[in-house]
């Protein structure tokens, strides 16, 4: 038998415990995975990046061309994922579960950064949106596109054919 400092008495029961211990366990395996599994990334750097072309895309969803693109840039990322990955920074700064919530209500399966990596690559947040920053293989900046893209207009942009 275990007693705590309040005197009430906890049976030692091994059953009790290992429901416990699982409980226990299943709470702490969600500490710091919730970004990992639901494709937001905590740190950013262009050079995890280097080898592909790096889509960077500026939304919100309040913006009707940003939810316009969303299904051009999952196809985008999926079907080119060997030779680039579309990443997105919410304008708004929405952050944590409010933000996993959001990219899963607009269905954008391609990771959503939730910190703005634009002081890092050294950009000026965008006046208008959508903005897409294209960044080649080497990590330098290619292009700025202002408005809605296509998997046409991003991959003319680049040397994937």
């Amino acid at each position: 038998m275990i007693e705590n400092h309040k005197g009430c008495n906890m049976q030692g029961d091994p059953r009790t415990i290992q429901i416990l211990f699982f409980s226990l366990l299943l709470l702490l395996s969600g500490c710091g995975l919730a970004e990992k599994d639901s494709n937001t990334e905590a740190e950013f750097s262009i050079d995890n990046y280097k080898g592909k072309w790096l889509i960077l895309n500026y939304w919100a969803e309040w913006c009707a061309p940003c939810i316009k693109e969303i299904p051009e840039l999952n196809t985008l990322d999926n079907d080119y994922s060997a030779d680039l990955d579309v990443v997105a920074v919410n304008f708004d700064h929405i952050k944590g579960q409010a933000l996993i919530d959001l990219a899963a209500r607009m269905r954008i399966d391609f990771d959503v950064l939730e910190q703005d990596p634009a002081d890092i690559l050294r950009l000026s947040r965008p006046a208008s949106l959508p903005t897409t920053y294209l960044f080649d293989r080497s990590g330098k900046l290619h292009a700025k596109l202002v408005g809605p893209q296509t998997i046409e207009t991003l991959l003319k942009q680049t040397d994937i054919q």
